[in-house]
C-alpha cells in the first residue's frame, strides 16, 4: 500500500515545487476518505522519514530529490572526539573540521582546522585539556589577529562556546562502530559561516555564495532549523535578507 501511495504522491506533486500540509492532507484524504487526523499525522511523518518528501520548514514540503548531508569522519577527528567524551562525560559538544567546507566552495581551502564547541561553562576546562595534546595548537575563541598569526593547517583546534539547541547530530565513526561523535548539521554550518567572519575568514563574499548555492543544489535543507538557529545567533533578519537577495528561487514562499 505504501508503494502505491508513494507513486501517487510523486506523480501528483511532480513539478509543483513546494506544497503545504493542508494541500498534502487533502490529497491523502482523497486517497483514503476514512483516514483520521492522527493517521494523517503519522502518514506525513512516515513520508518524510522514508524520504518520499522533504520538510523544508514546519508544514511545508517538497518531493524528495536530494540526499541528506553526511560528512566524512576522519580518524583524527574520531581521536579528538574521544578526549571530550572521556574527560567530560555527558558534556554537550559539537566537533567538526573546516575541511568539510571544501565539498562546497569553488576553491579548496589551503588551511583547515578543527572546531570544538562546548557548553560555555566548560570552555576553559576543555581548552586546558586539549592544550596538553601534542602536536595540536589550541586556540580559545580567537580574534581575527590570533587566527591569522597562529592558525596552522590540520593541527589547530579552535574552541568556542556552543550555542544552545544548535542543530547537530550523532554520527558513528565507522559503519560497524557503536561509538558516535556529535557533529553539526548542514544548517548549522551554513549559519555559522554566514555569522562568523572571524573564524571563517577564508569563506566570505563569492566563496560563501558558492557554499550556499552548492548546499541548496545537492542536499536537503530544513529552513525551520536554519532560521531558528540564525535567530539564536541574532542573525535571523540578516540571513533572511541574504537568502532572499541571493537565492530567491530557493526560498520563495519558505521564509515568511
Amino acid at each position: 500500500m505504501s508503494k502505491i501511495i508513494d507513486h501517487q504522491i510523486s506523480k501528483h506533486f511532480k513539478g509543483k515545487g513546494n506544497f503545504d500540509r493542508g494541500v498534502l492532507s487533502s490529497f491523502l484524504t482523497d486517497l483514503n476518505p476514512e483516514i483520521t487526523e492522527s493517521a494523517l499525522t503519522w502518514r506525513i511523518h512516515d513520508l518524510v522519514k522514508r524520504k518520499v518528501i522533504d520538510q523544508l520548514k514546519l508544514g511545508v514540503y517538497t518531493l524528495s530529490s536530494k540526499k541528506a548531508y553526511r560528512p566524512f569522519i576522519s580518524d583524527k577527528l574520531a581521536r579528538l572526539s574521544k578526549i571530550v567524551a572521556k574527560e567530560f562525560e555527558q558534556l554537550d559538544y559539537c566537533l567538526w573540521s573546516t575541511e568539510w567546507l571544501n565539498d562546497f566552495t569553488r576553491h579548496q581551502l589551503g588551511t583547515f582546522f578543527y572546531i570544538l564547541e562546548v557548553e560555555k561553562d566548560f570552555v576553559e576546562e576543555v581548552f586546558n585539556a586539549y592544550s596538553e595534546i601534542k602536536p595540536y595548537r589550541v586556540l580559545l575563541n580567537p580574534t581575527e589577529e590570533i587566527m591569522g598569526r597562529y592558525l596552522e593547517s590540520e593541527i589547530s583546534i579552535v574552541i568556542k562556546p556552543l550555542i544552545s539547541r544548535s542543530p547537530k547530530r550523532k554520527i558513528a565513526f565507522k559503519e560497524t562502530s557503536k561509538d558516535k561523535i556529535d557533529v553539526p548539521m548542514l544548517e548549522k554550518m551554513l549559519v555559522d559561516v554566514y555569522s562568523d567572519a572571524v573564524t571563517f575568514y577564508a569563506i566570505q563574499g563569492s566563496e560563501m555564495d558558492a557554499l550556499f548555492e552548492t548546499a541548496f543544489k545537492r542536499y536537503q535543507i530544513n529552513f525551520t532549523k536554519l532560521i531558528s538557529y540564525a535567530k539564536r545567533r541574532n542573525k535571523e533578519e540578516q540571513i533572511k535578507g541574504y537568502l532572499e537577495h541571493n537565492f530567491p528561487e530557493v526560498v520563495n514562499g519558505i521564509l515568511e
